[in-house]
């Protein structure tokens, strides 16, 4: 199946091609269209595109860096770009990410249609080449987890041919099944920011094999996968909220995330309701996707069901802008931050479902006092330039509580420059006193030093990683790993014993961190030594 994305701010131009353009005729089963990157981004949740054609010159976010995001969620998405400039250096970005081709308003039909034929056959080719390599790849036995993944996200786009997968691989594969009775479980996983690309891609994989292999949820009919960074579980059952069995589950699920998390990420969970047939599972994923945006305001460690939080509009009083501006100038950066702390909770009370109109109001905020701080020579031209994007991390927030936080942290950093209260090298010997005094406890984490220096955890993780060069998770892992090496040598303590000295929860993991550090696993390392 082939699916087409359009970006184009231009509303003309995304109707255009959408009705002239004959896609089924190209090869194209499925089109849809966004008006900006930030839309895009949000279709992307739950729309997987082959192909990509986004215009490259956009408010807020441009098609090069909408094209970037969307290749860190889809890195095989197809990507054209479209534009009426011939500018240099997008050009550049364009073939750094690897586009296939790229068109020039007016978009020429006949060029299009061509480029489409040739970009779908190829895309087909492929496709067929990955299910070739797959028969060839999966060693059922060690990977049973990965073939799953692939089943999970053929099943959410409605792709999936179940009895296929049952003839080929057997029931034992395909836990789910009869066409019957479906519930799933959508999971977001909120990662800290500064973590490690390849220390979070092994410890999704950790979890899917979990899940998958050793199967914690044993009572249960399911099969698990990732969509992006949300973790699904399919369950051939119902699941009765109100029930001790509903309850059983939540609790194994949540547990065996927090132990695994290892204080690398939050979680929240939706929850969708019971239907039949394998056909509504596309539907029941979209719908326990949904039920997870209550998670702005419900906050993490939650399980949301049907139906939804009672919501209303929630309207802003233009005049706080403007007060929220004198405030900053006249210095009061503590009323200012009081004023920030009393809007949340008014906006909290609302539920507001329209999202992205609440992350509007807190960056318009960060706008003003960006200004403010320039005019007032708090922060440098480089500074500023640095949060030119603000707006993508606003976005990026999964509660509310978290982009009340990052608006706060750029006022903490005013009133510490402005004030210079505290000394940095008394800062910074009391962030590390404290990792010192706390690194074999396997709960240490951004949130529990935020908590012991008085900082926000964004304005933490700025000031480490700006102070030191190093980001706090850096520091702690490297802690650790020279503390171990040196448990490591004495031979009356088991290897698994040194994992839980050093505040590691999984001695598997630790094995993995050592031997990136050291070369070693900590068995080689003891043995060479």
């Amino acid at each position: 199946m082939i699916n087409l994305m359009i970006i184009d701010d231009e509303e003309t131009t995304r109707d255009s091609l959408l009705e002239l353009i004959p896609w089924a005729e190209l090869g194209v089963n499925d089109v849809r269209t966004a008006e900006d990157g930030l839309a895009a981004l949000t279709l992307a949740e739950s729309f997987a595109p082959s192909i990509l054609l986004t215009d490259i010159r956009m408010s807020k976010m441009n098609g090069i860096e909408v094209s970037q995001k969307m290749r860190e969620l889809y890195p095989n998405c197809v990507i054209i770009f479209l534009s009426g400039f011939s500018d240099k250096e997008y050009l550049k970005s364009a073939i750094q990410l690897n586009a296939v081709d790229y068109l020039e308003k007016p978009v020429n039909i006949q060029q299009l249609k061509s480029v489409f034929l040739r970009t779908v056959q190829k895309l087909l080719e492929d496709q067929q080449r990955n299910i070739e390599d797959k028969r060839l790849k999966y060693n059922l036995h060690s990977n049973i987890h990965l073939l799953r993944q692939d089943i999970v996200l053929e099943l959410l786009v409605g792709n999936a041919v179940p009895r296929f997968y049952l003839d080929k691989y057997g029931s034992d594969i395909l836990h789910v099944f009869d066409d019957g009775d479906f519930t799933v479980v959508c999971i977001l996983l909120d990662w800290v920011q500064d973590i490690a690309p390849e220390v979070k891609s092994s410890m999704k994989n950790d979890i899917l094999r979990k899940l998958n292999a050793e199967e914690p949820l044993s009572e249960y009919r399911y099969i698990s996968g990732y969509m992006n960074d949300s973790l699904v579980i399919i369950l051939n059952e119902c699941l009765d909220s109100a029930s001790e069995h509903c309850k059983i589950f939540w609790d194994q699920l949540f547990g065996m995330l927090l132990e695994a998390s290892q204080s690398q990420f939050t979680f929240a969970a939706g929850c969708s309701d019971c239907r039949k047939g394998f056909h509504s599972l596309p539907g029941l994923y979209k719908a326990s996707s949904q039920l997870l945006k209550q998670q702005f305001y419900g906050g993490n460690y939650k399980v949301f069901h049907s139906p939804p939080l009672p919501s209303s509009s929630y309207d802003i009083d233009n005049q706080i802008y403007v007060k929220f501006r004198k405030l900053l100038r006249s210095n009061s950066f503590q009323e200012a931050v009081d004023l920030i702390i009393d809007l949340t909770q008014e906006i909290s009370a609302t539920c507001d479902p329209d999202t992205d109109k609440i992350k509007n109001i807190y960056f318009k905020f960060l706008s003003i006092l960006f200004e403010i701080t320039m005019n007032m020579d708090i922060i440098t031209p480089d500074e500023e330039n640095e949060n030119k994007y603000v707006w993508q991390e606003i976005h990026d927030k999964k509660t509310l509580s978290q982009l009340t936080s990052f608006l706060i942290t750029p006022m903490e950093l005013m009133l510490n420059k402005y004030e210079d209260k505290e000394n940095t090298n008394d800062k910074l010997n009391k962030i590390k006193s404290y990792i010192l005094d706390h690194y074999t406890d396997n709960q240490l984490s951004i949130q529990s030093i935020a908590a012991y220096t008085y900082l926000s955890q964004t304005y933490l993780c700025a000031y480490f990683k700006k102070v030191t060069g190093r980001t706090l998770n850096e520091f702690i892992t490297e802690l650790r790993i020279e503390k171990a090496k040196e448990l490591v040598m004495n031979k009356k303590i088991k290897l698994y014993e040194v994992s839980a000295m050093i505040g590691f929860i999984d001695s598997n993991y630790f094995s993995t961190i050592f031997k990136k550090h050291t070369g070693l696993t900590p068995s080689e390392f003891r043995e060479r030594r």
